[in-house]
């Protein structure tokens, strides 16, 4: 099968997957550290983000890119360089995690890291924003195994055929 059909879809939506779960995974420590006070050293615990990596292969192919892939697959032995037979795992480098730079001062003056006015130095974290962020890469996590269950119906209908 080439590079197109049932195994594209579950490979892109094996993509999405990833890129879903790490968001979660991010915005629960967010969340997890939303009241956390400076380390020993003062330092604030930063929000965390998942952002696209800019210079990460796309997701689309250049035309050139596909035209060499045919050319080396015109015998079934033959496979582009550094990609196994049949795989089917996402790319790994598709996103990454940054930190945004931010504090907010709380007033809490029995706090043992209070200043002398009383303010203590936390992450600014909105904890709102993290709980929608959290519930829409669930929703978006629900609707991509929806489409990997598609994507294995059809498989399964066609070979009924």
């Amino acid at each position: 099968m080439g590079d197109s059909g049932i195994l594209s879809a579950i490979r892109t939506t094996l993509s999405g997957l990833s890129i879903q779960m790490k968001k979660m995974e991010v915005t629960s420590e967010n969340i997890a550290n939303v009241e956390k006070s400076p380390d020993e050293n003062g330092k604030v615990y930063q929000k965390k983000i998942v952002s696209f990596n800019k210079s990460a292969k796309s997701g689309r192919p250049k035309f050139s890119d596909t035209l060499n892939l045919k050319l080396r697959r015109t015998k079934s032995e033959h496979i582009q360089p550094g990609q196994k037979s049949g795989s089917i795992s996402p790319e790994k480098e598709q996103f990454k995690v940054e930190e945004q730079k931010g504090e907010r001062l709380v007033f809490n003056p029995n706090h043992p890291q209070a200043d002398e006015q009383g303010y203590v130095r936390m992450p600014d974290i909105n904890m709102i924003e993290e709980m929608v962020n959290l519930i829409s890469a669930s929703r978006s996590y629900e609707a991509n195994v929806t489409a990997i269950n598609a994507a294995k119906q059809m498989a399964k209908k066609s070979l009924e055929i």
